[in-house]
């Protein structure tokens, strides 16, 4: 038997479009504006069906490898979701009899209780979490070179199962592998059936909700964002003492001092125990660790070895190949991370011409770096500058995410594209192609790494060592020369200890490419804009403002950006309208608006005939903007939930101008029904809903 949210997708099938997924007796009711609000309630729980059926396959699928469980909100939300079935299907049997014999208006009440299923599930962080139970072998981290880590790691193990310890300190310069060997005393620790890990990677960007938010997701619970700090360290308090298992609390990348009971981590050895690692011995002091372990850099034969290993079985290293490659290995100082992205550089490279000129490059590249971090700079720099030009712009526009967060490889290569990064290709699986290649290529030479996201998509990671290069490149704070100007960014992370921020004028400057500004806090942090302030960044080609609120934008902000092709303002609340001098970004070829929830109007768009990808998603526009028509290059119109198509039939011919098209996504209530079966035989994707009869013209 189909869930109820099954059934519901499955009518989508019949001509009439979801025309039997909430029946009301709407005969006797009596006012147009009780059929409206019966009508949007129809559609609301629809969506909200739609989502409960994509959510509940996504966590089936994840619980099937054994090694993912959902998050408890996830569970209660798709529990309350199915507790509202029964209200919904009453509502058919009663007719018109339930309006005059009840008191309170259910419709609206009901209609309140689905918005607010339908907005907990935007802000769900990621659907399952890994199963505390450990299923299976635990993953062998990288391979621990050097006896000093050896002895590191047998002198740590003690202090874990003494009485009488409950933290533990790991520091030591950027890049010497601190996280390596936590993720070894991860790996031992999950060996044992008495110990419960949890992993939490903290980051420059500190506060304490969000190292709370980050301890209670990967605890499996919900925190609210309304709840003081005070009430949410209790929760997490109790929390932790009711654990039946010993709880080691792993904080990874530590860069302040902080207090544990105001976080909500409540000490004790056999209750709960902390391990931390940090480039700074202040802060394990300041943090109180109970035991500080201060991890060195390898020795010359140590090096030499990583070497060997990250370099592969080919070259074979002999003579004076060999002689070079030692020289390289030395300017490495006994560095895991700079070893192991010159290896990553070198891998394949047989010609005894290129490791000579590699080693004289390394040697003289010298930057003016804090004297703990010059060395491993210098040498990141110098597998950087080994890149072709269109490798370091695309590595570049990877700082521009936040730090520490796993990049969807999909969104990466659409920045790329909207970008202009790359060769333009004929197609775009072709350009994909090609940002896959590139990326690959990045991963090779280690300078980002393979990840997966909380549901398994492919993503890259930039450690965070690499993402300051190439934040300090971007900055003008390094020597580096390239084909063309040196791309200058400003990048930003906000809402930390702020509700509101106001832009800074002066950091606007007329040589900027590329801008970010990101968040994580919740509620959004508010962003202001200056009135009538009009930035001079001729140069700027990419703008990115997601998860943000704005509350007004001037129409003499964007006066001065004719260069912009990327403005990504997804997920910003706030927004009624977007000024009229969108209207004049000639060169735009992406304009992202995906959940803009609050946005009822953009200008016409009819000169933007560069414009390849427009999303509209999740809007309160209330028309089709004006010359959309004219947007002859598009390949990408993301129209769901976009309230101006609601109970409208697109009519033949509408997309036979969108040459280019590939891909097309409407409503997903079904109230939208495309009549154009020839137009639907070009698209690479398709969301939306069809008739039977067009649907057997598809011969795609």
């Amino acid at each position: 038997m189909l869930p109820f949210w099954g059934k519901a997708l499955a009518e989508k099938t019949g001509e009439k479009v979801i025309e039997k997924t909430v029946e009301f007796a709407l005969e006797n009711c009596t006012g147009r504006s009780h059929m409206d609000n019966v009508q949007s309630l129809k559609r609301n729980w629809q969506e909200l069906s739609c989502k409960a059926f994509d959510v509940e396959q996504e966590v089936n699928r994840e619980e099937m490898s054994g090694k993912k469980k959902r998050k408890s909100e996830v569970d209660n939300w798709l529990k309350d979701v199915k507790k509202l079935s029964p209200e919904i299907d009453a509502l058919e049997t009663r007719g018109s009899s339930w309006s005059l014999l009840l008191k309170e208006d259910p419709v609206g009440k009901l209609q309140f209780q689905v918005k607010d299923l339908v907005d907990q599930s935007r802000h769900f962080d990621g659907l399952v979490l890994d199963t505390c139970d450990n299923i299976g072998e635990p993953c062998l981290p990288t391979k621990l070179f050097g006896v000093k880590f050896d002895e590191a790691l047998k002198r740590i193990w003690p202090c874990l199962v003494a009485d009488d310890i409950s933290s533990i300190g790991i520091y030591g310069m950027g890049g010497v592998g601190k996280t390596t060997l936590a993720r070894h005393i991860e790996y031992h620790l999950l060996e044992k059936n008495n110990y419960r890990v949890l992993w939490v990677t903290v980051s420059q960007d500190f506060s304490v909700t969000s190292l709370q938010d980050k301890i209670a997701n990967v605890l499996g619970i919900n925190l609210s964002s309304r709840d003081e700090e005070d009430t949410r360290a209790r929760i997490l308090r109790d929390i932790f003492r009711k654990m039946l298992k010993l709880i080691v609390l792993i904080l990874d990348d530590v860069w302040e001092e902080f207090c544990l009971d105001r976080v909500g981590i409540p000490l004790h050895p056999n209750k709960c125990r902390l391990i931390l690692t940090t480039r700074s011995l202040q802060v394990c002091n300041r943090i109180q660790c109970q035991r500080k372990f201060d991890l060195q850099t390898l020795d010359t034969g140590e090096a030499w070895d990583l070497f060997k290993y990250k370099l592969g079985s080919e070259p074979l290293l002999q003579g004076d190949l060999e002689s070079i490659a030692k020289s390289i290995v030395e300017e490495c100082d006994g560095l895991p991370l700079g070893i192991i992205t010159v290896a990553g550089s070198m891998r394949g490279v047989t010609d005894i011409c290129e490791w000579r000129n590699a080693l004289e490059q390394l040697k003289t590249c010298s930057i003016g770096y804090h004297e703990m971090e010059r060395d491993v700079f210098r040498i990141l720099e110098w597998s950087f500058n080994r890149l072709n030009k269109c490798e370091k712009n695309c590595f570049l526009y990877c700082c521009l995410y936040p730090e520490d967060s796993d990049i969807s490889r999909e969104k990466l290569i659409d920045l790329f594209i909207w970008a202009e990064l790359m060769p333009k290709r004929d197609s775009r699986p072709k350009e994909f192609d090609e940002g896959h290649t590139i990326l690959n290529k990045l991963i090779k030479v280690c300078l980002l790494e393979e990840t997966k996201d909380f549901g398994r998509g492919d993503c890259v990671k930039m450690h965070d060592l690499v993402r300051d290069m190439a934040l300090r490149i971007t900055k003008g704070k390094s020597n580096l020369q390239m084909n063309g100007d040196v791309p200058q960014f400003l990048v930003k992370s906000i809402g930390k200890g702020n509700s509101k921020v106001t832009l800074e004028q002066g950091e606007w400057t007329e040589d900027l490419h590329a801008v970010s500004f990101h968040s994580f806090s919740a509620p959004h942090p508010e962003i202001k804009v200056p009135p009538a302030w009009s930035p001079n960044c001729l140069k700027l080609s990419t703008l990115l403002l997601s998860d943000v609120s704005i509350e007004e934008i001037p129409d003499s902000f964007f006066r001065h950006m004719c260069g912009l092709k990327v403005l990504n303002l997804s997920r910003c609340g706030g927004i009624i309208e977007l000024p009229d001098s969108v209207s004049d970004l000639v060169n735009l070829t992406a304009l992202i608006l995906r959940g803009c929830r609050d946005l009822r109007s953009v200008p016409p768009l009819g000169k933007l005939k560069q414009l390849r990808d427009l999303d509209l998603s999740y809007t309160k526009i209330e028309d089709l903007p004006e010359g959309w028509k004219s947007l002859v290059n598009l390949e990408r119109l993301n129209l769901d939930e976009y309230g101006a198509l609601s109970q409208k039939i697109i009519p033949k011919g509408t997309f036979s101008q969108f040459h280019r098209l590939q891909l097309l996504l409407l409503p997903s209530n079904g109230r939208v029904q495309v009549n154009d079966p020839e137009v639907l035989n070009q698209l690479e994707s398709f969301g939306g809903c069809l008739s039977f009869m067009d649907f057997y013209k598809i011969t795609r």
